[in-house]
């Protein structure tokens, strides 16, 4: 049986998973990761990317403050 502190450690892993998933591209041309990539549509893509973990940090903060008012 999980504790709740290991409940909420997998919640958190799950919903980040899903919030960045999308975002995961293979190392292929286009990937901003790779040299072969041109710089713009490297910095556009790393901007997309930036987007979303600071949406996906503000909805888990969202849900630690709902969590910490519950206990």
């Amino acid at each position: 049986m999980k504790t709740p502190t290991e409940s909420l450690t997998s919640t958190l892993l799950e919903r980040v998973d899903m919030l960045l998933h999308g975002h995961q591209a293979p190392l292929e041309w286009g990937n901003p990761l790779l040299s072969s990539t041109p710089r713009s549509h490297a910095v556009h893509d790393l901007a997309i990317r930036t987007e979303a973990l600071e949406h996906a940090v503000r909805e888990i903060a969202l849900d630690l403050q709902k969590l910490s008012v519950k206990t």
